[in-house]
């Protein structure tokens, strides 16, 4: 009951904002151009007219004047309120701004505004003092009495009553006679009205809170009455009296002090204060004042919260003040804040929003904080569900009333992430709502299941809906394709962070869950189809919607899918987006397909990974999880053929080559089995799988801007350092060379094919590859993969020789006559084929290669060789090599005679 009649009473007050306060303006007005026009017919000479023919008189021969301005001594500037208000007589003043400036962008708290009050605390620090003096004299008559114990509560709260009339009544005798904002008695008006506009205050606050002579209806009209008596003030005074009232009125009902029963009152008080400031400074527009007025209610509104004053009426206020923000700065009942958006001056610049966009922007970002602020505090589930209400309304309100509010176009925006946000953090957290959901996956098989899930994705796909009305209303491409943005990644997010957090599935059901992503998949399919005849001039919102909607599918399908099937089928959802975007000409769509491929290389590395499609999986699901995906992706590479230098076909034809080495590890790995899983095979492996990874990334580097290109290098960085640690570990600790403590390293397979060449070989392509792939690198990155592709093969090559004369276990000690020959009939052999290789390529690096393998060869018989060699068996040895490198020297002279002949 109290709750609605502090609304009947707002209503109430919003009425007789609209009849009382006008006519009194109105009466000012045209006492103020009467009082013109009668000094300049004087000046002129001419007869006054009758009364009854002033107004006729005034209309036919003067404009209407500007109303009348307070000294400002500081730098004039623009004003930060849109409209009229600047007319050509403020304009023609010394003060104006000179022709060509620039008003600044901060029109409230500028160093020249603080300067000024400081100038003016400087020489008026007495009325100061004053001021806070008689408030709280009026504070502390409320609270204490003339005399302890001499007066009763109820004559305390009348000699405070008769205190603030009185200081009123001296404050506006002296302001009729000497004014406020000019003259011997400047300021001391709004002194003595603040002073009487506080005490006021606390009275009718201690007759309730603290005394509990009234009700809450009561209270509640007292504080209306004196409201409109600080509003109507407010119009006649200068600012002084607005903000001596404001501070002093949020102040007051901490310094009555006491007790109450109805905290929750004290909320809509505030949400009064903020009404109060926001409709003087709407008629005075000093700015600075709304900034106030807002600033004190917030501040007084959350102190109460932490007083523990309920959330209820605290989510209330903001949607109260919210309220008051949008409407009463431009004193229309529908928003039409005109100028530059926030959203438009930083995606294209133009003007600073004007002071009222400011503001309200502020207000609604306040108020979605507080509401998830208020969520996350909640001990309940129905305080979470109030503060999901608040954003809904929030968002249902700005989009329909912001129509005729260009300023405003991003506004709904705010509260509808506001609400992603907070049911991200409610499931991270394990909030009250998330607990009662999760514990309907114990409730009997009768009880219904909770419908927490389903009424979510019922929000998110109105607020789609909501954006996507309004995309029908907007005006232009821009604002079309903006609007679209928001109805695609309104709902959809929602389904994502429920399956990551919330699990519906466990609770509902896997099938249900997932015909409820598939509906808010059917709302975006429905959106694609309708854009392209709502929005014509552009494709970007069907494909905005119809990206949505293929996520969505997605998800479903990894809801109802078996590991290897849902790795298939994102494979099938890149193939037909390629499909779609050739069919309809939609390029945007390629951003879903990579999205695309990223998960499905986040499947077969991750989750489930190598390990499963190593251990787990059998080998039909291994084939179709990596094959299946194989064969998609190609055909995806292929209908993308008309696009050959797009970003999407560039990192499909990655993902053919990582896929592949992927396959090719795990089909290794289970052939090696945990000798291969474990020891230097399986770490090579491994190692092969990330270094492909990072050179895909490498290879995506061709294509896109300034910031994805920083975001693939990192990936590359942080995959090439986990590919360097395997390879690493590897080294140390596998080494079938050199025991790793008590822990001999044994060679498995056939001679050859063995897990030595499962550990290197690989490794050692990868580097192969991407220095011939990686064309677009620099050129000492390519050299480097060629040197480290160049160490693994003779790495895998020396030992490979020695596995053919030692066996299995490489680390015996000592070499044998035949394996150091072998070493040395390998060196001869290599750099024949690296000449010849010279020859083909015309390479000049390839023959001296080629030529310092022989010198290596030649160091290695002299200084190595020879002192384990005797008899004919030295002779035997000398003389072979002496016939190898006269032929190779041959063929060095013949391929650099046949490299200086010009290529024809």
């Amino acid at each position: 009951m109290d709750a609605v009649l502090v609304l009947l009473a707002l209503g109430g007050l919003c009425l007789l904002f609209g009849a009382v306060p006008y006519l009194l303006l109105s009466q000012r007005r045209l006492k103020e151009r009467l009082g013109a026009l009668e000094a300049q017919i004087r000046q002129g000479g001419v007869t006054l007219p009758k009364e009854g023919a002033r107004a006729e008189a005034q209309a036919e021969i003067l404009p209407e004047p500007a109303p009348e301005a307070e000294p400002d001594h500081s730098p004039a500037v623009s004003s930060p309120w849109p409209g009229p208000q600047e007319t050509p007589a403020k304009a023609a003043t010394p003060l104006a701004v000179p022709e060509g400036a620039t008003p600044p962008r901060a029109f409230v708290l500028r160093g020249d505004r603080i300067a000024d009050l400081l100038r003016w605390l400087r020489g008026n620090w007495a009325l100061a003092v004053a001021g806070v003096s008689l408030a709280l004299a009026g504070v502390f008559m409320v609270q204490y009495g003339v005399e302890k114990g001499l007066l009763t509560p109820f004559w305390r709260v009348m000699g405070a009553l008769a205190l603030g009339a009185a200081l009123i009544a001296g404050g506006e005798v002296i302001r009729r006679r000497h004014g406020d904002e000019g003259g011997a008695a400047v300021g001391l008006p709004s002194v003595l009205s603040g002073a009487g506009v506080i005490t006021l205050f606390a009275a009718v606050l201690a007759a309730r809170a603290l005394y509990g002579l009234i009700g809450p209806d009561m209270t509640l009209a007292g504080l209306v009455g004196v409201a409109v008596v600080a509003i109507v003030l407010g119009w006649f005074y200068g600012p002084v009296l607005s903000a001596l009232g404001l501070a002093g009125a949020g102040a007051a009902p901490f310094l009555v002090g006491g007790s109450s029963d109805v905290l929750w009152l004290f909320y809509y008080y505030y949400a009064l204060l903020a009404l109060v400031g926001l409709a003087v400074d709407a008629v005075r527009r000093w700015a600075w004042i709304s900034v106030l007025a807002l600033a004190v209610a917030v501040s007084g509104a959350n102190l109460i919260y932490i007083g523990d004053a309920g959330a209820l009426h605290y989510l209330v206020f903001w949607a109260l003040v919210s309220v008051f923000a949008l409407l009463v700065p431009e004193h229309r009942l529908i928003p039409t804040h005109a100028g530059n958006s926030v959203s438009r001056r930083i995606m294209s610049g133009g003007d600073f929003p004007e002071f009222p966009t400011r503001l309200a922007v502020a207000m609604i970002a306040l108020s979605s904080v507080a509401a998830v602020a208020v969520a996350l505090d909640a001990r309940d589930a129905v305080t979470v569900w109030l503060s999901l209400g608040l954003l809904a309304a929030m968002i249902v309100s700005l989009v329909a009333g912001t129509a005729r509010a260009p300023a405003l176009e991003d506004l709904p925006g705010v509260p509808a992430l506001a609400g992603i946000v907070l049911v991200t953090l409610e499931g991270l957290e394990r909030g009250p709502l998330w607990s009662v959901f999760r514990a309907g996956a114990d409730r009997l098989p009768e009880t219904p299941a909770p419908m927490t899930a389903s009424v979510l994705m019922l929000g998110g796909a109105v607020t789609s809906w909501l954006f996507a009305l309004r995309m029908r209303q907007a005006g232009g491409a821009v604002p079309s394709i903006l609007w679209a943005l928001g109805a695609a990644v309104a709902g959809p997010p929602l389904a994502l962070i429920l399956e990551l957090w919330w699990q519906p599935g466990d609770v509902i059901g896997g099938y249900p869950w997932a015909l409820h992503v598939l509906g808010m998949a059917a709302v975006m399919v429905w959106f694609a189809t309708r854009a392209t005849r709502l929005v014509p001039e552009t494709r970007l919102c069907s494909a905005l919607f119809a990206g949505s909607a293929i996520v969505l599918i997605s998800l479903a399908l990894f809801v109802m899918l078996s590991a290897a099937a849902l790795t298939l089928a994102l494979a099938v959802m890149v193939l037909v987006t390629a499909l779609i975007d050739r069919r309809f000409n939609l390029p945007l769509l390629g951003g879903i397909a990579q999205l695309g491929i990223a998960v499905i290389g986040y499947r077969l590395i991750l989750d489930p990974g190598i390990g499963w499609a190593v251990y787990v999986a059998g080998v039909s699901d291994v084939i179709l999880s990596h094959v299946g995906p194989l064969v998609l992706l190609s055909a995806a590479w292929w209908v993308m053929a008309a696009r050959a230098g797009g970003v999407t076909r560039i990192v499909i034809e990655s993902a053919i080559w990582t896929i592949a080495a992927i396959f090719a590890s795990v089909l290794l790995q289970r052939q090696l089995g945990g000798l291969g899983a474990m020891g230097h095979a399986g770490l090579g492996l491994m190692a092969t799988v990330w270094l492909v990874t990072a050179m895909a990334q490498l290879y995506r580097l061709q294509v896109g801007g300034r910031a994805l290109r920083a975001f693939r290098i990192t990936l590359a960085l942080v995959m090439g350092a986990v590919a360097a640690f395997m390879l690493g570990a590897q080294a140390v600790m596998t080494n079938p060379l050199v025991p790793f403590m008590w822990r001999k390293e044994l060679v498995a397979g056939p001679v050859i094919f063995d897990s030595l060449a499962a550990a290197y070989l690989p490794v050692a392509l990868v580097f192969a590859v991407a220095a011939r792939m990686l064309g677009h690198m620099p050129r000492a990155m390519r050299r480097t993969f060629v040197v480290l592709a160049s160490a693994y093969g003779a790495w895998y090559g020396a030992l490979e020789i020695r596995r053919l004369w030692q066996g299995r276990d490489l680390s015996v000690p000592g070499v044998s006559d035949g394996e150091l020959y072998s070493y040395t009939l390998a060196l001869i052999a290599v750099s024949g084929a690296l000449l010849l290789l010279a020859l083909l390529r015309r390479s000049e690096t390839l023959r001296r290669l080629a030529m310092a393998g022989v010198a290596l060869t030649v160091a290695k018989v002299f200084l190595v060789d020879m002192s384990g060699l005797a008899g004919l068996v030295r002779v035997a040895s000398f003389l072979g090599l002496g016939l190898s490198l006269a032929g190779l020297a041959w063929l060095n002279q013949r391929i650099a005679r046949h490299m200086a002949k010009p290529a024809g």
